[in-house]
């Protein structure tokens, strides 16, 4: 590739990462729009704070968000509805499906969504919000246009990801258990916001008292790890580049689309939870979605 192609290749990924980031946030008002959060959330919000102020959280979740669907938009081999379906699932059920399906799991810790719909309504918006972004995303990216589309690198096979889909889970429920003691559980303010003691209790001792109110959590997580695994199938299917990329793309994503949502001013939680969360979820779900880039897709005959 000669420097003036190199530069046009750059340059063209800077204005769709530019245009993908006005995306986001016409994809988030659309949302809102459609489907609005009820009275009693929205006056919530008045006096929540974020970890970030609000102009940065909408800069760090736009970025955040057109990085990471630009770059897998642009190394998929499909092209048109087939395209934005793969962005949809990918970027709908890693940043809202598996986000709020725990929320539902700990929901009497939420009482702003007890007892009411505005579970379904945030996951509704949600769903806008990811159709809407990965359809302009695939309009930006030329995913309409009739231009060929790299070829295709990797595919899941089905044995492949049986095999490995197993033991996966099983490595994400350690992460889940080691990162949500030593990073999320060393919060204070997070510890008593989930009814837990204000001194640190041990990582045996508040497991043990973890399990023993909930003892069907390790099965909850391990399906949980089994459906982050799903979320990244339709990245792995068509992915035109190398298998560190799709490393790197994987752990990226895991890491980032469930928490960068965490930035904003939360009526639901506290910035000091927001936090902890995103620190917590950050790095034990972008090692873990790093680990299914590795093992999970398989490399087409001949492509390498």
């Amino acid at each position: 590739m000669n420097p003036q192609s190199t530069y046009k290749t750059y340059l063209g990924i800077f204005f769709q990462t530019l245009g993908a980031m006005l995306a986001f946030v016409v994809s988030l008002i659309l949302g809102n729009m459609i489907s609005p959060l009820s009275s009693a959330i929205r006056e919530a919000g008045k006096s929540a704070s974020g970890f970030l102020p609000t102009g940065l959280a909408f800069l760090f979740n736009a970025f955040t968000n057109a990085v990471i669907l630009v770059w897998a938009a642009r190394r998929s081999s499909y092209r048109g509805l087939v395209l934005t379906g793969q962005l949809f699932i990918f970027s709908f059920g890693a940043q809202v499906f598996m986000t709020q399906i725990e929320t539902g799991y700990f929901i009497s810790a939420f009482p702003l969504l007890a007892n009411n719909f505005q579970l379904y309504n945030l996951v509704l918006r949600g769903l806008l919000t990811s159709f809407f972004f990965s359809l302009l995303v695939t309009l930006l990216c030329g995913g309409f246009s009739r231009r060929p589309r790299s070829q295709t690198a990797f595919t899941v096979d089905n044995d492949r990801a049986v095999k490995h889909g197993a033991w996966l889970p099983m490595v994400y429920l350690a992460l889940y258990m080691l990162f949500g003691y030593f990073v999320a559980w060393q919060v204070q303010e997070l510890r008593l916001f989930y009814g837990g003691p204000a001194d640190l209790n041990g990582f045996f001792e508040q497991w043990s008292a973890s399990l023993m109110g909930k003892p069907e959590l390790p099965a909850f997580q391990y399906f949980r790890g089994v459906l982050w695994m799903l979320c990244l199938v339709p990245l792995f299917k068509g992915f035109s580049g190398k298998r560190i990329e799709l490393v790197l793309l994987s752990g990226l994503a895991l890491a980032l689309l469930p928490t960068a949502q965490l930035a904003f001013a939360n009526p639901l939680m506290p910035a000091a939870v927001s936090l902890g969360h995103f620190w917590e979820v950050s790095i034990s779900t972008g090692i873990f979605g790093a680990l299914c880039g590795w093992f999970v897709p398989q490399a087409v005959e001949g492509s390498r």
